[in-house]
């Protein structure tokens, strides 16, 4: 605490101070909502400030810019008009701003305007970090046809495929579990539906989403990797909305609206999947199906306070039983053995969130959050009953302070508490499989973490920009309490108007893991927090950047390097069974990994021509001292090569067209190179001994696809707007390789692996509508 109290001191000593402030809220004239990031300037200068995440702003204006008592402040962001404001020094000082959606027309097509959009990548300390509207990405083909947010993140540089069509992913060497999601500031442990192939995020109900790949500011914590931030939509203040969609396999409805116009809103979204009923169409049977549910209430109380209350609700349902057998079959139907065998498992979280302005300086959000992730598994054969859970649930309250002392120092402190219960390998059995597998409640573990930070992004002249900051982070469980200082700096300096470098560092530490059993086909991830005996993962993240604005093009570019070293990272032994094993801590491993690479970035994000491509060259390893003889080895997604092209084109008025290219190298697998065979210990007979290569030795075979799709938009002017989608995934119809099978050889002497791939072509089709 000494520490944060004497970083704060220490933020402000470099303040002067300004002698008229004006401040409010930045928001869409459309439908009431908080714009985020927009930019506030004095017209004429390079003096400014952005909103925060919240749409609150505060500017101090120094005598000099005042002529004849007034001056003019220009309000701007991507996708709005420009707004001028005259004010003068007799007039208020808060000022709440509605700025208006834009479009232009180019041979006739209606296109989002082209404005300047790169202010806060060149000028910002902020670095590896994207943001993208859902909005924005809704025409990009996914499978299905339907917009899936984590499919698109897997498109940016750094970001790196776990496997096709899977929602798990990787960021710059490090592991799935190491990324953090939240949905309004609420942990999403459990991100994919039908094992993992649809992410749980209803395109209709959000409104951005943003990754932040390292710079990490010290507001935020808990993950090495990544943080990964989706904003649901506030709900239309001002008029009723509907939006939805129907696809081949699941439809979705959005509904949103005012309550009391321009005073409270709500938003309620709901999907659902029908792949059962689509198979039982063709007489064939896939008793399985997901939904979700998403809500919101905005309360704006006064100009001062705004009260808002998210939820959401996701489930995946399998349940097998013999009443799918074929009634025709009277063979089956005779030895039917009263088989039920099924799984559940899905989240839930809530978010109550305060925003409170108590001066032209100070703005708060004060969040209580609450988070759910379970699974159940059950089986009944024979009058034998098993059923296995695990679950975790969070309970958290964390609040955040934004202190404009002035245009160039904007002071950000705060802190969290979480309580995390883990149930992990709850097991139910009866009859006589009791007798091999008893029941047992489980463990309980109660681990609690916390988080102090404060950080100050100083403006220290026209060039040179500093964010620098410290966090002060702890879990006790078991009695033992792990502290980590964790400190962040970023710099950003200004070329010119259209060049600006950048560097940052930061060091992240992470109080709980995920393990994944390699021999169970079932989603049975669990989430353990650290031990006495299993320390806090931690990284040291290091990066340099350049970004340039090609003004005449309306195209940037980032080009970044970055080396992270982390330690305490989390393996477990081959062909460990992590469930029903409540002695798990003896199948962990704890070593240490290095990862390091390029990554750059080309976007367009306007006019007719639209999207960008990304390329990463990336490596990463691995030691373990137990493994592979304590050498070096590389990861299994370390993917050195990745390239993606998106790109989406205005044919005319009504068409457009959208294409996804992907290119991959492959992943990594130990390999058996051959085989010995050895007299057993009775030396009656002799056993087969395989041979292996080093640890994760060998690459599984590079992959590229092309994805395309075509939108036929709305007629203009029509209230009721439809469209219809037409694409298809993977057009080439080229294996992409998601395992490796060892088989004979054609000539029957030996064996070789093949790659065999899990999608090939597969069209889609979709309508979604709004009114």
């Amino acid at each position: 605490m000494r520490i944060i109290i004497t970083l704060i001191l220490v933020l402000i000593s470099n303040i002067s101070y300004s002698q008229t402030i004006i401040s409010g809220t930045v928001s869409d004239k459309s439908n009431g909502e908080n714009i985020a990031y927009a930019t506030v300037n004095i017209s004429g200068t390079n003096i400014g400030v952005i909103t925060n995440e919240y749409g609150f702003y505060s500017l101090s204006i120094d005598k000099k810019h005042f002529k004849n008592n007034k001056t003019t402040i220009i309000y701007r962001i991507v996708g709005y008009q420009k707004y001028s404001l005259v004010i003068d020094t007799t007039n208020k000082t808060n000022y709440n701003i509605k700025l208006t959606s834009t479009v232009t027309k180019i041979k006739g097509v209606k296109i989002t305007a082209n404005r300047n959009t790169h202010d806060e990548v060149i000028r910002s300390t902020k670095m590896s970090v994207i943001k993208v509207t859902a909005k924005s990405v809704k025409h990009i083909p996914t499978i299905g046809g339907e917009p899936d947010i984590i499919k698109i993140m897997k498109l940016l540089p750094g970001v790196t495929s776990g496997g096709e069509g899977g929602t798990s992913f990787f960021v710059r060497g490090g592991d799935a579990d190491q990324n953090l999601v939240q949905l309004d500031e609420a942990t999403v442990y459990n991100i994919g539906h039908l094992f993992g192939f649809f992410s749980v995020f209803n395109s209709d109900a959000v409104s951005d989403i943003t990754m932040i790949k390292g710079g990490f500011g010290a507001n935020y914590g808990g993950r090495l990797s990544s943080i990964l931030d989706v904003r649901m939509k506030e709900g239309n203040l001002n008029k009723y909305h509907v939006a939805g969609g129907i696809g081949l396999l699941s439809s979705r409805l959005m509904v949103e609206g005012p309550i009391i116009k321009e005073k409270v809103s709500f938003l309620i979204s709901g999907r659902r999947t029908y792949i059962d009923k689509v198979f039982n169409m063709v007489r064939l049977n896939l008793p399985y199906y997901f939904y979700d549910f998403n809500a919101k209430v905005n309360y704006k109380i006064s100009e001062k306070d705004r009260l808002y209350y998210s939820f959401y609700l996701g489930r995946d349902i399998l349940s097998i039983s013999d009443e799918y057998i074929d009634q025709k079959d009277t063979t089956a139907q005779n030895n039917a053995t009263g088989l039920n065998f099924g799984f559940t498992l899905g989240n839930y979280t809530n978010t109550l969130r305060w925003n409170h302005i108590y001066n032209s300086k100070l703005f708060s959000n004060i969040s209580l959050i609450a988070t759910n992730f379970d699974y159940n598994i059950y089986s009944t054969y024979d009058n034998n009953n098993l059923q296995i859970n695990s679950k975790i649930f969070d309970l958290g309250i964390k609040a955040d302070y934004d202190y404009f002392h002035n245009n160039d120092n904007h002071i950000k402190f705060g802190g969290s508490y979480i309580r995390h219960n883990f149930r992990p390998n709850i097991v139910n059995t009866s009859g006589d499989i009791e007798s091999l597998l008893h029941t047992q409640e489980g463990e309980e573990m109660l681990t609690h973490e916390y988080g102090i930070y404060a950080l100050n992004d100083w403006t220290i002249n026209h060039k040179l920009k500093l964010n620098y900051g410290l966090r002060l982070s702890a879990s006790s469980t078991e009695g033992k309490t792990y502290v980590g200082l964790e400190p962040r700096l970023a710099m950003r300096y200004i070329l010119n108007k259209n060049n600006s470098i950048k560097a940052s560092y930061s060091r992240m530490k992470q109080y709980m893991h995920k393990v994944s059993s390699s021999t169970v086909a079932l989603p049975t991830d669990l989430w353990y927090p650290i031990t006495k005996n299993i320390k806090p993962q931690s990284s040291d993240q290091i990066a340099l950047g350049f970004n340039h604005y090609f003004a005449k093009q309306g195209v940037s570019f980032v080009f970044e390097v970055y080396y992270k070293k982390m330690n305490n990272l989390i393996e477990y032994r081959e062909g460990t069974n992590l469930i029903l094993n409540n002695d798990y801590e003896s199948e962990l491993l704890q070593g240490k990994g290095d990862a390091y690479g390029m990554e750059f970035l080309l976007r367009k994000e306007s006019g007719r021509f639209n999207g960008w491509l990304s390329y990463t060259l990336s490596k990463t390893t691995r030691i373990f001292e137990e493994l592979n003889n304590g050498n070096s080895f590389p990861s299994k997604y370390d993917r050195r090569h990745n390239i993606s092209i998106v790109l989406n084109y205005q044919i005319s008025e009504r068409w457009l067209f959208s294409t996804v290219w992907v290119y991959q190298s492959g992943a990594r697998f130990t390999a058996q190179i051959g085989q010995y065979l050895m007299p057993n210990p009775n030396m009656t007979s002799v056993d087969i001994i395989p041979l292996y290569s080093s640890r994760n030795a060998v690459e599984m075979a590079h992959s590229h696809r092309l994805d395309i799709n075509f939108t036929l938009l709305p007629k203009k002017k029509r209230k009721f707007k439809g469209e219809f989608s037409f694409g298809a995934y993977n057009i080439y119809n080229r294996a992409q390789p998601y395992r490796i099978n060892v088989v004979p050889n054609d000539n029957g002497t030996g064996y070789k692996y093949q790659q065999p791939g899990l999608f090939g072509f597969i069209p889609s089709i979709a309508y979604n509508f709004s009114f």
